[in-house]
């Protein structure tokens, strides 16, 4: 028989037992303080009496430590006397079923609290802890056909943009819309603008990119496509004229967006010029090469083996063109002239798969090993490891966005969250040390990856720390094969084993040789990037040099004073910071930054050049 008590949340004993491991964010701990703070804890805690008259928390632990953070000197309980296995049972049972409202069902209580029972959207907002913009776009849900309701509440809805477009839409356009868009997924009997989205198939999913262009109901003009007339017939595109266009422009348009997309799609997959690449684009228009190209700039001179790249822009329906180089041609210095060609390259020891095998390999390392640090790590060494991995190679600095996608905030803001809550510093060293640890361990790792993989910070970041040591001995099949003969017979020998025939038998006298033992070659240590780091940094001061002597007293000299200001604004640009190019990997040796002596009245532009073109770039 349960009994409903009054007691201070603070003297409530956690359950150790408790299966919800995790309260959530500081952020939204603070949400659930204020709802209290404004209505109340609506559904009690669940709590068990002890033998010594403490009271321990069955259910309802995030709702107690809600109450004490918003301050409530005490509040209602209820306390059972089941046995403790039906207390696990029933803690477990309550998380287990929980399920959050959908949209819709959100919408549905708050026209209730609105229409019924008379609140105001402020009393809404603060009750139910959302903000008035959150509300508005619950209000959308209201101009929405009912279909759309139900693929939302299913998750599978659209995003904010494509809501506002067809919102704005009438019920009717929605509906004959989405009655084109469904007409041969229904039986014949059926209405093509009542189908739903059928929640046992997660496959079954609306094009709502494609919706909403059909309801935004934009003019898309003849003038800028690519596709000819026997495309717009075989798509069933008819031109309209627009009355209002400029003398001699081509005025036709359509306002069937779809029929439109997939004509510029059939010119891009069937009719696009010989020997060029389809470009990927994302919703928001930003082309992006295939694997093994990159696009060029347009002051960048052009080269031989250069391909044009084409893509359709998602949000104009437009194609664009790029032009496009294969990545291992893609070696030009930053002046827009062509490298000297290099001499032809002997096999390296360990192939590209061996090397990407090394990276995958190193990264379990490096992170076993930092989290073996989680409680013991001295912070002036993480800040050290902080400072290196916000130089590596795969971190993006223009906004933080390193999460997995744009909605996820990133260790690094959840650590915010907790050590500077209210804008100061929570002394706690051993939150302090476990995000810091959290956070390397999410940025760095050790993938060979032009585009992801964080390079020698991570490998600086694992000598630290002892990565090496956790390192699993690499004297197996799979990676010894990745040595070429060369290669494997240097590792024998530095065995002190003698070199045989092949590079099976080689093979076979290594992995023999180290049997239950652990063989770690140079080349897969954490250790060896210290000198490799020492001599590219020898070489970004060597470029630096060679940068700021493109300054010098006689150019200043000789410049008209008119000039002077500007030239001297550009000096103190480069004394403020060394401007350092950042190239893909094993490209940088083949880039030349050596500039052209510039005659006095091309001072500025040179110095413009830099600025434009060798700035530092860290890729994501």
């Amino acid at each position: 028989m349960a009994e409903l008590r009054r007691v201070d949340p603070k003297t409530l004993v956690p359950n150790p037992n408790n299966p919800r491991s995790s309260i959530g964010s500081l952020e939204e701990l603070r949400k659930l303080a204020l709802n209290i703070k404004a209505i109340g804890i609506l559904h009690p805690p669940a709590v068990r009496e002890l033998e010594d008259g403490r009271l321990m928390i069955v259910a309802g632990h995030r709702r107690t430590k809600g109450a004490i953070y918003a301050g409530v000197p005490e509040i209602d309980v209820y306390v059972g006397d089941q046995s403790e296995d039906l207390d696990a049972l029933a803690a477990v049972s309550e998380n287990f079923v929980r399920l959050d409202m959908t949209e819709p069902e959100q919408w549905n209580s708050v026209t209730r609290l609105r229409e019924q029972l008379g609140y105001t959207d402020q009393q809404v907002c603060a009750a139910l802890m959302v903000t008035p913009s959150y509300l508005k776009r619950l209000s959308l849900l209201a101009k929405l056909h009912p279909p759309i309701l139900d693929a939302i509440a299913l998750g599978r809805g659209p995003d904010e943009r494509q809501r506002k477009i067809i919102a704005q839409a009438s019920l009717e356009e929605q509906r004959d819309a989405w009655a084109e868009m469904f007409s041969e997924s229904v039986e014949d009997d059926e209405d093509p603008a009542e189908y739903r989205v059928k929640a046992e198939d997660p496959e079954d999913t609306v094009a709502w990119g494609a919706l909403a262009r059909n309801l935004e109901q934009k003019e898309w003009y003849a003038r800028n496509v690519r596709f000819g007339d026997e495309l717009a017939r075989r798509h069933n595109i008819v031109w309209m004229e627009d009355l209002f266009a400029e003398a001699d422009t081509d005025s036709r348009y359509t306002l069937d967006a779809t029929a439109y997309a997939a004509a510029q799609q059939d010119w891009l997959d069937n009719e696009r010029p010989e020997n060029s690449i389809v470009l990927a684009s994302d919703e928001y228009g930003y082309v992006r090469a295939p694997e093994g190209f990159i696009t060029m700039g347009t002051w960048m001179a052009t080269q031989e083996g250069e391909v044009m790249g084409y893509g359709l822009n998602p949000r104009t329906l437009k194609i664009v063109e790029e032009r496009c180089r294969p990545y291992s041609a893609a070696k030009l210095d930053h002046t827009g002239g062509s490298s000297t060609p290099e001499a032809p390259k002997e096999r390296p020891d360990v192939s590209g798969t061996g090397h990407k095998m090394i990276g995958e390999i190193r990264t379990v390392a490096l992170r076993e090993a930092l989290g073996e640090v989680a409680e013991t790590a001295d912070p002036w060494e993480l800040i050290a490891a902080l400072l290196l991995a916000l130089e590596a190679e795969n971190v993006r600095v223009h906004g933080d966005a390193s999460g997995n996608n744009w909605s996820e905030p990133t260790a690094r803001t959840l650590a915010m969250a907790d050590l500077f809550p209210e804008g100061s510093l929570v002394r706690d060293e051993k939150l302090i040390r476990r995000h810091a640890v959290t956070v390397l361990q999410s940025i760095l790792n050790c993938d060979v990856s032009m585009h992801s993989g964080s390079g020698l910070p991570a490998q600086l970041v694992g000598v630290l720390f002892g990565a090496d040591q956790k390192m699993p001995s690499m004297a197996f099949e799979a990676f010894l094969k990745c040595y070429s003969k060369p290669g494997i017979t240097k590792a024998v020998q530095t065995e002190g084993l003698a070199p045989q025939n092949t590079g099976k038998e080689m093979r076979a006298v290594l992995m023999k040789h180290v049997g239950e033992g652990h063989w770690l070659p140079e080349v897969a240590s954490f250790a060896q990037a210290q000198d490799v780091w020492a001599q590219k940094q020898k070489k970004k001061q060597a470029k630096i040099r060679e940068l700021e002597s493109v300054v010098d007293d006689e150019d200043l000299d000789e410049m008209p004073e008119d000039d002077f200001d500007g030239a001297a604004d550009d000096e103190a640009d480069l004394s403020n910071g060394p401007v350092v190019p950042v190239t893909e990997p094993d490209a940088e040796e083949t880039f030349s930054l050596q500039a052209p002596e510039p005659e006095p009245s091309e001072h500025n532009e040179a110095m413009q050049f830099m600025r434009d073109h060798l700035e530092i770039v860290v890729v994501a």
